[in-house]
């Protein structure tokens, strides 16, 4: 990007920060709010309860009800309560919640009909594959992990490979870019392009429109487009823009875990990955990994304070089914959906590569070899990313 066109566009950005922050309406502590809202992310259950995330006034607000009347993302609800303003955000406790009756709009009637596919999907693994491999394999296809055994999916965020079974913008970016590694590979770059993005938009409903998932896509339908068409500045570019223009709408993401991983994992791949060479297979799938992690690991260990000192080695050996599972668990998802019991024996054929997938995390995840940092200072964080942009800066020119 033009030198001169990025100081601009940063120079515009330090003034929406400014504007932003300076007339954004604080919330007090026990403030009472009524207000309406459409549900845009797939509500989590825990138990009896469930969660998801508000908009009010420009503010996210995380809100935690009783299992009764239960909401799906795409419903408008009207809430009333008080504000917990803690340090980790707005809260509301189970406030008086109901749902708004009203004509549906073709968004929300589109939303309805995702979440019933979802809930079709879910029984026909279900109903094919015994636990933790139904839910397994739907992590990896849609990013669905509703119904994973606890112990495991604590496994999966032991060895560091939870990002193959969590919607997340990091999961995002690796999904785009196996998909669009696939189709290329087949198709013509103008076809490849339209059904990579068609792919990242289609995960995108099924994993439930999470605001983290949006913006990874967004991301990873520019990048990984250019990257197809063979034009790395226009990935660039795209990246650049892509983060301003996200930024630009809502200046708040720039302390959004979510955001800084999918921009740091996107980044990753885009100025590290070229560094393996033209790689292509199992290979190619585990320096894709590498390179996000690499570009993410102060990320992490700043925000979740642990890492695996096993991750690279555990993400090598099973990331070479991802794919694979991907192909032959998509294909019987969508077939399964049409006729159940062809769709059901092509799910079955994913068995064997699952058991070889839960028998490796669940091997490392019971050695440990957890690293746990209680406080990760932000002066490793600028060193770490100032030594890895010297790095690749040296290895360019070399």
């Amino acid at each position: 990007m033009n030198s001169k066109l990025l100081v601009l566009l940063l120079l515009i950005l330090s003034f929406r920060f400014y504007l932003f922050y300076s007339n954004r309406y604080q919330f007090s502590d026990g403030e009472k709010v009524d207000f309406q809202a459409m549900i845009l992310s797939s509500p989590q259950t825990i138990g009896s309860q469930q969660s998801f995330t508000a908009n009010y006034k420009n503010q996210k607000i995380r809100v935690t009800t009783n299992g009764f009347p239960e909401v799906n993302y795409g419903d408008s609800v009207r809430i009333s309560g008080k504000i917990s303003n803690r340090n980790n955000g707005l809260l509301i406790y189970f406030p008086k919640m109901e749902i708004v009756n009203g004509s549906a709009n073709v968004f929300q009637a589109s939303l309805g009909g995702i979440n019933i596919l979802r809930e079709k999907l879910i029984s026909l693994f279900s109903k094919t594959l015994p636990a933790p491999f139904s839910s397994l394999l739907l992590g990896i296809i849609f990013g669905i992990k509703e119904q994973m055994p606890k112990d495991f999916s604590n496994n999966l965020r032991t060895v560091g490979v939870f990002h193959v079974i969590a919607a997340s913008g990091m999961n995002v970016t690796l999904i785009g870019g196996f998909i669009s590694a696939f189709f290329v590979l087949f198709f013509k770059r103008q076809v490849a392009i339209g059904l990579s993005i068609l792919a990242i938009i289609f995960y995108a409903l099924l994993a439930g429109l999470e605001p983290s998932i949006v913006r990874a896509s967004v991301m990873g339908i520019l990048v990984f487009s250019a990257q197809i068409m063979g034009r790395q500045t226009l990935a660039e570019n795209s990246l650049f823009l892509a983060g301003f223009g996200m930024l630009f709408l809502d200046p708040s993401l720039i302390s959004d875990v979510g955001f800084q991983l999918s921009f740091a994992a996107t980044l990753g791949i885009l100025y590290l990955k070229p560094l393996f060479g033209k790689k292509e297979g199992v290979v190619a799938e585990v320096s894709t990994t590498i390179t996000a992690q690499i570009a993410t690991l102060p990320i992490l260990l700043a925000n979740f304070g642990t890492y695996s000192v096993y991750s690279i080695l555990v993400n090598g050996l099973v990331l070479w089914t991802v794919p694979i599972l991907m192909m032959i668990g998509g294909a019987g998802a969508i077939l399964g959906l049409i006729l159940m019991p062809l769709g059901q024996i092509l799910i079955y054929l994913c068995y064997p590569l699952l058991l070889y997938f839960e028998s490796v995390v669940n091997i490392f995840g019971n050695l440990g070899g957890v690293l746990t940092i209680s406080s990760f200072p932000w002066q490793f964080a600028a060193g770490y990313y100032c030594l890895l942009i010297s790095t690749l800066i040296f290895l360019k020119r070399k």
